[in-house]
């Protein structure tokens, strides 16, 4: 069938059949389908098992070899007819449409992490729906309150830290009027206030709805983070369980682990807990403060304990003897339905992403593309100049010492490049002289602006206040920071659009004498 196609395409669309644009696209999807398959499979979650399938790093090194492979095959039949080696073509722009067809096909190529990445989050995200993966890690996130969750912070102790006198009057800072609606007083005291946090002393308690309660009583406890539960809706969630503690509400508090016990059932995860004997050994009310520990993992066969990130520490420890002869597979329980609440709540592509795999893209092609209106011996040069230069630079810059200086030598060199290329061009000078600097030239031109960009960015980074001792960020240089993206995304365009008109430019340069 690929044969007949290419004896049509050869007599009706030439350039598709000299590009094998149609088997290799058509070879692009299959690999696309075969890699969201492996990623479908790769998404499988054992609950009732510690660890996952993990074929994803293995997927990708096959994936690299297949397609070096795939692109050396279609290189060779590629490169077997060059038109421009005998004549011109047809069209004035037929060569940014062949460039566009190398594009498109190393993109296929080079994507196939893509579909493997679809493919695993939407078999994690089948699982359970988004209402029923919010309603279940609801649970366990509020059951952690009453397992081994982290104890919350508790207020400053003003009168302590020495922020206010015996009277209750605020210590003022000291400072200069006049330097009150800087940039670098307003980073000065941010600084200050970094540094004094970890001096101030802390309360031993926290007040709820009135009461008392120990910093270290289940009413202090935090609940587990599920990015399927905003944060305010998490703090909410805990607010109620205070309040169910608070109110001596022992059916819901019941409930809730007769609940949670009920997932760890289902998922067969080890427990030797009853929904009585959990209720005895943790709800001691009024003060909440008597009660056992529970191992959050089964110790024989699990030892990662990172699952709770503490930000107090307790009054018992963090070793093995704080923990009572209790346990159940929390830490499980937790790992498993956090990936299918990333799962739902991540998005399939990010920008960056897409703009990484584009400029993969665009490179490979272009190393294609510039070796096929060139020649081998000139592309050859031109990579061995440009390892070369930057070795140079790289030591030169080393040398002086100037943080700026490498970047500002490879954009003058770019710079001079295409100048020297368009100096021959419009002399119609000799041939063979320009074929290097229009190799280097079709390499290099998509950096002008992201070295421009960030030689600009970083003349406004950092500055350092002499008078104040501090360093801070001027608004330009946020601006420039934040929108990194938006210029590689114009950069983008614009670097496609420069080669519409510069493969006019390359037909035309052909026709120049080799002599």
């Amino acid at each position: 069938m690929f044969k007949d196609i290419q004896k049509k395409l050869l007599l009706k669309y030439p350039l598709l059949w000299n590009t094998k644009f149609v088997p290799m696209v058509a070879i692009g999807l299959l690999l696309h389908l075969i890699f969201f398959g492996l990623g479908y499979l790769d998404g499988t979650i054992d609950f009732s098992n510690r660890n996952n399938l993990d074929i994803e790093v293995t997927c990708i090194l096959f994936g690299v070899l297949l397609v070096v492979i795939i692109i050396i095959l279609w290189l060779v039949n590629y490169f077997k007819n060059n038109s421009l080696k005998s004549f011109y073509s047809k069209s004035k722009y037929s060569l940014f449409y062949e460039w566009l067809q190398i594009f498109v096909v190393s993109a296929l190529l080079i994507t196939f992490y893509l579909p493997f990445s679809v493919g695993k989050q939407l078999h994690q995200r089948s699982y359970y729906s988004i209402e029923e993966t919010t309603n279940r890690c609801k649970t366990i996130a509020t059951a952690d309150m009453f397992i081994d969750g982290s104890f919350g912070e508790t207020e400053i102790d003003s009168l302590a830290s020495g922020l206010i006198d015996s009277l209750g009057n605020k210590i003022a800072l000291n400072y200069n009027p006049e330097d009150a609606n800087t940039a670098e007083y307003a980073t000065e005291q941010e600084s200050m206030a970094v540094e004094a946090v970890a001096a101030y002393t802390y309360k031993n308690h926290i007040i709820f709805n009135g009461k008392k309660y120990d910093q270290f009583s289940l009413v202090n406890r935090n609940t587990f983070e599920f990015t399927v539960i905003s944060r305010e809706q998490d703090s909410l969630n805990r607010i109620q369980v205070q309040n169910w503690l608070h109110q001596d509400n022992k059916a819901e508090v019941k409930k809730l682990m007769d609940n949670h016990l009920s997932l760890i059932r289902e998922h067969d995860l080890a427990t030797n807990l009853t929904l009585d004997k959990w209720f005895e050994i943790v709800y001691k009310a009024p003060e909440f403060d008597e009660f056992l520990y529970i191992q959050p993992y089964l110790k024989q066969y699990e030892t990662d304990e990172s699952y709770n990130n503490y930000e107090m520490t307790s009054k018992i420890g963090y070793d093995d003897r704080k923990y009572s002869k209790y346990f159940v597979q929390q830490d499980v329980l937790k790992d498993k339905y956090d990936t299918v609440s990333e799962a739902h709540t991540d998005p399939f592509f990010n920008i960056e992403m897409i703009l990484g795999f584009l400029y993969g893209a665009f490179g490979l092609s272009i190393l294609i593309f510039s070796f096929r209106v060139t020649s081998g011996k000139s592309w050859l040069i031109a990579v061995v100049a440009t390892g070369v230069i930057n070795i140079v630079y790289g030591i030169f810059t080393a040398i002086v010492g100037v943080g700026n200086m490498y970047a500002y030598l490879i954009l003058f060199t770019i710079l001079g490049i295409i100048f020297y290329f368009f100096l021959i061009y419009f002399n119609k000078k000799n041939l063979q002289l320009s074929r290097i600097a229009l190799n280097l030239f079709l390499w290099s031109f998509i950096g002008i602006i992201p070295l421009i960009y960030f030689i600009i960015q970083e003349h406004y980074a950092s500055k350092y206040d002499y008078r104040t001792g501090y360093s801070y960020n001027s608004p330009e240089y946020l601006w420039l920071r934040d929108h990194t993206v938006h210029m590689f995304s114009l950069n983008f365009i614009l670097a496609i659009l420069t080669l519409f008109f510069l493969s006019k430019i390359i037909r035309n340069w052909k026709g120049i004498s080799e002599d």
